[in-house]
């Protein structure tokens, strides 16, 4: 069996977003690593009230150690700090904000020199996140793992997953890949969770910045993407996300929570959608 490198922005997007991949893999005897990027953060007491529960990094550490062993994967914590704690301070929704072009991505030369730590993984799959919603870090992260992969000569290996934010159909309308299998308003996920879904208009709402594609490196611009269902273990899924209480908090509770993502993996028939790109369009 293989080795499945899964980067992972923050300390529960992997598993929000592929657990149950995950545990589906490692289940049949595949070594899978989940790589989380922004693993550090500033003393608590310098931190505003209202962003702690998203910056006490020792208690969520703890809760990914013990997520990502119910789904059966190895950890990595590369200790980079998130956009929303590095000055200047951001505020409300901002980091839902990516700038015009690359060079607005103050530490992306940093993140990609910190994934070299991964080079002797030589993971025969590299997941990586879409950037849907806009995120800074997550869209950071995918360009920092896709010029990473292909500076390698590991672009045949890279297979892009769909943000935890992918469960909003007005954020996948606004994606350049995610908004090529869109789902009717009434098969919304998010009409099984209220409090989620109150919680993601408002993100939706605030979402700006240039298609990802268009920051992406040229080998994956104008590329013809397709989408692969890959087979879940839900309920080890729903089981690892559970050990994120601070997170669940965060995005209105862990019953909303899974009730919306069981409605997800039905839409795709029981499964996660891992997408690819191919071949580049003329």
């Amino acid at each position: 069996m293989g080795t499945t490198l899964v980067i992972s922005p923050h300390l529960d997007d992997a598993v929000l977003s592929v657990g149950g991949s995950i545990a589906a893999w490692t289940k049949a005897g595949e070594r899978v690593v989940v790589a989380t990027i922004y693993t550090n953060g500033p003393p608590l007491d310098e931190v505003a009230p209202a962003m702690r529960k998203w910056a006490d990094y020792p208690a969520r550490r703890g809760e990914d150690g013990l997520a990502c062993a119910v789904v059966g994967a190895e950890h990595r914590w590369l200790g980079q700090i998130e956009r929303a704690f590095r000055r200047p301070f951001l505020t409300g929704l901002t980091f839902f904000t990516t700038p015009a072009d690359r060079s607005g991505f103050a530490t992306l030369a940093t993140v990609t020199q910190t994934l070299h730590a991964l080079d002797e993984l030589a993971p025969d799959r590299i997941l990586v996140p879409l950037g849907i919603g806009n995120h800074i870090d997550h869209v950071e992260a995918m360009l920092a793992a896709t010029d990473w992969a292909i500076a390698h000569g590991w672009l045949d290996r890279l297979w892009f997953y769909e943000d935890f934010y992918a469960l909003s159909g007005t954020m996948r309308a606004r994606h350049p890949i995610a908004r090529r299998e869109r789902f009717r308003t009434w098969r919304s996920p998010l009409l099984r969770a209220r409090r989620l879904a109150v919680i993601m208009r408002a993100i939706a709402f605030a979402r700006r910045g240039p298609d990802v594609d268009a920051l992406l490196a040229p080998a994956l611009q104008r590329a013809a993407w397709s989408v692969t269902r890959s087979p879940i273990d839900e309920a080890k899924k729903l089981e690892a996300i559970a050990w994120y209480p601070s997170q669940a908090v965060a995005f209105g509770g862990m019953a909303g929570i899974a009730r919306a993502i069981r409605a997800y993996h039905a839409l795709w028939g029981g499964a996660e959608p891992l997408w690819r790109a191919g071949a580049r369009v003329a």
